[in-house]
């Protein structure tokens, strides 16, 4: 095969409800698994980050995609994938971009709570509808109201009563949100510009999601190490693996171990499917961590998250009507955690059709 971001995966059949017993029990299994890595991912994640506890960015870099490096690793060579096409310095590029994106993430957790975070890094369609306008790109009026209604509802949240308790986290509001906003919003745009080179290498070039995976992290855990110890923060670094070793793990593992359960999941039911999947995830997950740390939410607040996420579940309803057979792509794998909100990115009018999940068509590019 030649050229193209993605290829037909022999893994198995796509599975359908006419396939009866199997189906359902692959899908309890696909659901299951990513709900219970990423759910898991957000509480370790917020322990790190709250209660006056900070995580050390290169330090937890290096050691989440070490574990992803090594997982890709595997998958890729279970499944027998072609060595990619795309240059090395390409690649490394891409991990330098996913790297800004992780960085910001995390730090920004130091000045807004995780809900705040995991519903500000729904605006992720933001910047790349800006650049697509920007670039020519026409998008129908929905999608505009759409995005507006997520935008609302995220500023009704932040804005509204306490955004946190009043215990060690309680500086985290006010100009100390507004610093971690702007971190978000770096993070977001540092998400946009991985997106948009990959999809500019990938309509020449050919790589396999695990090998796209593989080398992502691998280029991130390089970039990591050299920080460490360009800044001299190697002695740092093992300072935090003593005192924090056991959740730098349990991130690395439960983020791996979803990462597996997201290629299965596409591999068997599609990329919509999972991204679906991955929309109630993320609602379930900010669910169960305002129970759990007990984040206050006033008569505003609940309306904001309800604007916000009746607005994404509107936009996969939407979707339901045009949904094709779907393969499994390079990009579906490594930026799953994002695909939740793409689709609200369907341009219309553009040489380059858009399809459910807010792709460039991959099936004209596997054909080109």
């Amino acid at each position: 095969m030649s050229g193209g971001g993605g290829e037909q995966d022999d893994v198995g059949k796509q599975l359908t409800p006419a396939d009866g017993a199997l189906y359902w029990k692959w899908l309890a299994f696909c659901f299951s698994g990513i709900m219970f890595s990423f759910i898991l991912y957000g509480l370790f994640m917020e322990y790190a980050t709250s209660g006056g506890r900070k995580l050390h960015e290169f330090s937890l870099i290096f050691v989440t995609s070490t574990l992803y490096t090594t997982t890709a690793y595997v998958g890729k060579t279970l499944r027998g994938e072609k060595p990619s096409t795309v240059p090395t310095y390409k690649l490394f590029f891409v991990a330098m971009l996913s790297m800004g994106s992780t960085f910001f993430s995390v730090r920004s957790l130091r000045y807004v709570i995780f809900p705040v975070q995991v519903l500000a890094k729904s605006c992720k369609p933001i910047p790349v509808m800006i650049m697509g306008a920007f670039l020519g790109k026409h998008y129908p009026l929905k999608k505009y109201l759409n995005v507006v209604a997520i935008v609302i509802g995220i500023a009704l949240y932040m804005l509204g009563g306490d955004a946190v308790k009043a215990d060690a986290d309680s500086g985290k509001g006010g100009v100390t949100m507004a610093i971690g906003c702007v971190m978000l919003a770096l993070s977001l745009s540092f998400d946009g510009a991985t997106g948009a080179y990959e999809d500019k290498i990938m309509q020449k070039d050919h790589v396999g999601p695990f090998e796209l995976m593989f080398n992502i992290q691998l280029g991130k855990a390089i970039l990591a190490f050299l920080s460490l110890v360009i800044l001299d923060e190697v002695g740092y670094f093992f300072v935090m693996v003593r005192e924090t070793g056991p959740v730098l793990l349990a991130l690395g593992l439960t983020g791996a171990m979803g990462q597996v359960f997201i290629f299965v999941t596409i591999a068997r039911f599609g990329a919509l499917t999972c991204s679906l999947i991955g929309l109630g995830r993320k609602i379930v997950t900010l669910i169960v961590s305002i129970i759990v740390y007990q984040h206050p939410v006033d008569t505003q607040q609940g309306l904001g998250l309800s604007m916000a996420i009746g607005a994404m579940v509107y936009n996969f309803a939407d979707k339901g009507a045009k949904r094709k057979k779907p393969v499994v792509d390079a990009r579906d794998v490594e930026t799953a955690e994002g695909v939740e909100l793409a689709g609200l990115l369907d341009a219309k009018g553009s040489s380059e059709e858009v399809d459910e999940l807010g792709g460039l068509e991959e099936e004209k590019r596997r054909r080109a």
